[in-house]
């Protein structure tokens, strides 16, 4: 049986290695190579041609995670996608799975089923942790698209400029975080009050609440 080669994003080194080690055990799976950062990971699928991505969702923000499982599926259509993480908030889990994710794993899940779950996707089938509740994959069926979440109308830099606003981070370290200019992160603030019909953040933080958008 072919070996399944797999790539590992996280930007905690600790779960790196951790997972990295516990996957080495695993004759049927090779871990071809560990990424801390988006550009990290685009680096390495260039160079090692996984059959697998394993992607946590916090880099370090959830939308972040999603985009970089959306940019994957668009540039690279036949590697499967794992996002992994902490979260089982049904709003995280749905976005996840819409960015084009083919499985959705718990941290707190078992070596056997890290196993279970990549070599399901990697054989074109899908996988969600048994963790999640049936009532979770139900929510998720009920959205047609991508389109119909709440904020649809946002591009995914002011989803992730969001998600920093509502952690409490100031325009200097969102700019940090994302490498772009405080400047830019103004403008990112002025078209999410726009759009979303908020005039400050804490608008904006009851908006997200209201409507039940994960940050």
């Amino acid at each position: 049986m072919k070996s399944i080669r797999l790539i590992l994003v996280d930007d905690h080194e600790l779960v790196r290695e951790g997972v990295r080690f516990c996957l080495s055990g695993l004759p049927s799976i090779t871990v071809v190579g560990i990424a801390a950062t988006p550009a990290e990971a685009f680096q390495l699928i260039t160079r090692t041609s996984p059959d697998v991505a394993m992607i946590d969702l916090g880099l370090p923000t959830i939308e972040t995670g999603i985009g970089v499982i959306e940019d994957i599926k668009s540039r690279h259509s036949k590697i499967k996608v794992l996002a992994f993480t902490g979260h089982d908030e049904a709003a995280v889990i749905r976005g996840a799975l819409a960015a084009g994710a083919d499985g959705y794993l718990l941290k707190s899940a078992s070596i056997i089923e890290f196993s279970t779950a990549i070599k399901a996707i990697a054989n074109g089938k899908k996988y969600l942790t048994p963790d999640v509740s049936a009532n979770v994959v139900c929510g998720y069926l009920g959205y047609k698209n991508a389109q119909d979440t709440p904020t649809q109308g946002l591009s995914r830099r002011e989803r992730e400029v969001l998600s920093l606003l509502l952690q409490g981070k100031g325009n200097k370290e969102i700019g940090s975080i994302l490498f772009i200019s405080h400047r830019t992160v103004e403008k990112h603030k002025a078209n999410l009050k726009t759009k979303l019909n908020c005039e400050t953040t804490v608008e904006l933080a009851v908006y997200c609440m209201k409507h039940g958008v994960a940050i």
